[in-house]
């Protein structure tokens, strides 16, 4: 049996990305010809070559490749590429065929050949599914057949997807704290080069908006509970990598294609670019603002639209961050700033942005307001002037994200303990997960997580949101740990 050369170079990041999407959908068309040619069939057969080329190109050192779809979603060794699973792709009718033998997906082994790569394919569509434990008995087909490179992955929802393991969820908050401060340390770098007119790291912003991509495709909660800390001493940047994982989720939740993604995260990172260019002393301003302030903050949209156009290429995802900076602040009834002298509707990265902009500045207080409100509450201000500030269909898809009870948020319980949300609960939103931090005896030498939703935890209740300032708790001690 012949193994895959271990000594080719993986391509990496953008590169990588589009081999593992190209490899992905190599196999769909390839699984999709089967159906219409025999497998010794020309124009089979440089189908099949053209897969096995990309798949050994791709795999390099890896021992092997995982390729499944998930509610349309596609991923690759648990990356997530695209929502484009369609017949255009042939990814759709494969995806049913593997619906009817159970399964939701292959893992390809480094010890794959040609001639099992094509038995496993004929097989598909060679065979008919059986009533009981379709997946099983194909498994059993093909160990017959001399195929032990290819494994096939039961199917799973993303609610199913996101029941992980204790362990496995240490790793992901540690992955995503990794994320956010190189997030961090990036719009920093973003915007003291914007202010000192050097040259803009776009290349490496790309790659911190493909990693935040990347994890909330695995799980969002982990980021959206970092974006809850609002006692970062260097507001503005975390204010713009909060804006910039709020949008990519509600994007992620709109079905947008990976390029669509990496799009609107350049946008949502860039939408206050022009706010270098202002004073430092107003940006840290600690009273409210007077008119004449509140004059010089209004330029900061035409300032980032011209920073973007003068300091980076554009290209078509510039093109549309330099559009989110300048319109990230004009409402649909055409109120706002920058004042336009005609009235023109805002595109769909701009509405977007202006709402997860709205809803982290008013939690966070610092800038435009200087005192923080609960999140729920900022919800409740937000659906209010929904029909006049936001787009009401983008407003309640975030209002989903968020929750009735928002990750980070501090709560009190039936049973007098304390609790920070951890993961918000589409089925039931009164019932989200969370980690139990302090109860009667006092605060726990390690928090507990508990999930409302389950039956043995029916008998407590969330009484309501409380101000973690009150009782002196700092939350950011408990989302920052393991």
């Amino acid at each position: 049996m012949t193994m895959l050369n271990k000594s080719i170079d993986r391509p990496t990041d953008r590169e990588q990305l589009q081999a593992a999407r190209d490899m992905a959908f190599a196999l769909f068309m390839l699984i999709k010809a089967a159906r219409l040619y025999d497998t010794n069939n020309e124009s089979y057969l440089n189908r099949s070559a053209r897969f096995f080329d990309l798949l050994t190109n791709y795999m390099g050192d890896h021992g092997g490749v995982s390729i499944k779809v998930i509610d349309k979603h596609l991923f690759v060794n648990d990356n997530f590429l695209s929502v484009e699973t369609d017949e255009r792709t042939g990814s759709e009718e494969v995806v049913r065929r593997w619906a009817e033998f159970d399964f939701g997906g292959i893992i390809i082994g480094d010890t794959i050949t040609p001639e099992q790569l094509n038995v496993f394919v004929a097989m598909l569509w060679n065979l008919d599914p059986p009533e009981k434990e379709p997946r099983e008995k194909l498994k059993v087909k093909l160990a017959e057949l001399g195929v032990d490179s290819i494994s096939l992955i039961a199917r799973q929802t993303l609610m199913d997807s996101q029941k992980i393991s204790p362990e496995d969820r240490r790793q992901i908050r540690r992955q995503a704290r990794n994320i956010f401060f190189r997030a961090l340390s990036t719009v920093k770098e973003v915007l003291s080069s914007a202010a000192d007119k050097k040259h803009i790291p776009v290349s490496r912003t790309r790659r911190v908006i493909h990693s935040i991509i990347d994890q909330i495709s695995q799980d969002d909660a982990a980021l959206i509970e970092l974006a809850s800390i609002k006692d970062f001493d260097e507001y503005t940047y975390a204010h713009c990598t909060n804006v910039c994982i709020y949008a990519l989720t509600l994007g992620f939740r709109l079905g947008l294609s990976r390029r669509e993604l990496l799009e609107l995260g350049l946008a949502a990172i860039f939408h206050d670019v022009g706010k270098a260019k202002l004073p430092s002393d107003l940006i840290n301003k600690p009273e409210k603002f007077n008119e004449f302030d509140w004059e010089q903050m209004r330029k900061h949209p035409v300032y980032g639209a011209m920073t973007i156009a003068k300091t980076m290429k554009l290209d078509s995802g510039m093109a549309r961050a330099m559009a989110v900076a300048f319109e990230h602040h004009i409402n649909p009834d055409h109120s706002g700033y920058p004042t336009l002298p005609d009235e023109r509707p805002t595109n769909l990265y701009s509405r977007i942005v202006s709402i997860v902009d709205n809803f982290d500045a008013l939690s966070s207080g610092r800038v435009y307001i200087k005192d923080p409100i609960p999140p729920d509450e900022v919800m409740r201000r937000l659906m209010n002037q929904m029909k006049v500030k936001f787009d009401a269909l983008l407003l309640k898809l975030f209002v989903g994200v968020i929750g009735i009870y928002p990750v980070g948020t501090l709560v009190l319980f039936s049973n007098d303990s304390f609790g920070i949300i951890s993961r918000t609960n589409q089925e039931n939103p009164y019932r989200p997960e969370l980690y139990i931090i302090a109860d009667r005896e006092g605060e726990k030498a390690e928090p507990i997580l508990i999930d409302l939703s389950m039956e043995e935890n029916h008998g407590i209740n969330i009484v309501r949101i409380i101000e973690p300032e009150k009782y002196g708790l700092k939350l950011s001690k408990y989302i920052l740990a393991d």
